[in-house]
């Protein structure tokens, strides 16, 4: 897959259809991609925290930072493993769905993984219009679970920025890239 480098975050993304991707790494406290013809987005982000932290305590700085979504989801997998070689990580398969079968359904995929005073937070969502799309969104979860996360790669602890890693970098304004291109 074509992968995405940034520089603001230290860490690679590959993601499937490269050139569709619109990836904004600048204008938010997080990296984040959208596919237009899937409904999709892919939000990442890694930071530091001032004590020693874990998989929970960095899902607790992701929602109040909102990051990421709160629900209501029903949970599909819930895991705890460990990732980017270092990382104490839960990964959650989560989907929302509407109050009849008529109205759209949103999948994600979200792990949070802490690893010594550093956080990172994958949140995978994508969209089908109503309950036909089940198998589309399962694939999707499916692919974005044991491809797009287990291919993050994030560089060693000490290559991210200490000072304000959410703000926007000095000077940079709202951007996109397309993929492949290094802002």
């Amino acid at each position: 897959m074509p992968r995405f480098r940034s520089r603001r975050f230290a860490l690679s993304l590959g993601l499937p259809r490269g050139s569709e991707w619109r990836i904004d790494d600048h204008s938010t406290p997080a990296l984040v991609a959208t596919h237009a013809p899937t409904h999709s987005r892919v939000l990442v982000a890694v930071f530091f925290a001032d004590a020693v932290v874990g998989r929970d305590q960095c899902k607790a700085a992701a929602e109040e930072r909102n990051l990421v979504p709160l629900g209501p989801f029903q949970t599909l997998d819930d895991e705890t493993r460990v990732t980017q070689q270092n990382f104490d990580t839960r990964v959650e398969v989560l989907v929302a769905a509407g109050s009849d079968p008529n109205q759209p359904l949103i999948g994600h995929v979200m792990a949070f993984g802490g690893f010594l005073r550093k956080c990172y937070v994958f949140d995978y969502s994508t969209e089908v219009p109503n309950a036909a799309g089940e198998e589309a969104l399962s694939a999707r979860l499916a692919f974005a679970q044991t491809r797009i996360l287990a291919g993050l790669s994030i560089d060693a602890i000490t290559s991210l920025p200490r000072d304000q890693p959410d703000a926007p970098l000095r000077g940079a304004g709202p951007r996109t890239a397309p993929m492949g291109t290094a802002p």
